[in-house]
């Protein structure tokens, strides 16, 4: 019984799609806060999935995640360590491509933009 509630849940989403407030609920793997209007965002394709927080824990807010829709390796993120190829200078910008994010890599081609400032 419960696991055909738990498929029934089961709710597809795409990047930039809102997930709810970030006084709700907390960005997971896969989500984002957005400082302009404090609302937590979907960063990748696949699947929604809402976690009930530690019993300990100070903030009792669920955390939101998005799991990816097939199997991939290391996404992005803002903040993650990454080894890339730069492919094209400007003088406003850099282009690259990212093979490895942290230690591992990546099995779909990403392109990172570096501005300068």
């Amino acid at each position: 019984m419960e696991e055909a509630a738990a498929a029934a849940e089961v709710v597809v989403v795409t990047p930039g799609e809102v997930l709810g407030k970030a006084t709700q609920v907390r960005a997971g793997r896969g989500a984002y806060v957005a400082p302009h209007n404090n609302l937590v965002y979907a960063s990748l394709t696949g699947f929604r999935r809402t976690l009930s927080p530690p019993p300990n824990s100070l903030d009792q807010r669920p955390t939101v995640e998005v799991t990816g829709h097939k199997a991939h390796g290391a996404v992005p993120e803002p903040g993650s360590v990454v080894i890339a190829r730069v492919t094209r200078v400007t003088a406003r910008m850099a282009s690259a491509d990212i093979l490895c994010v942290g230690p591992k890599s990546v099995r779909e081609k990403f392109t990172g933009s570096i501005r300068f400032t």
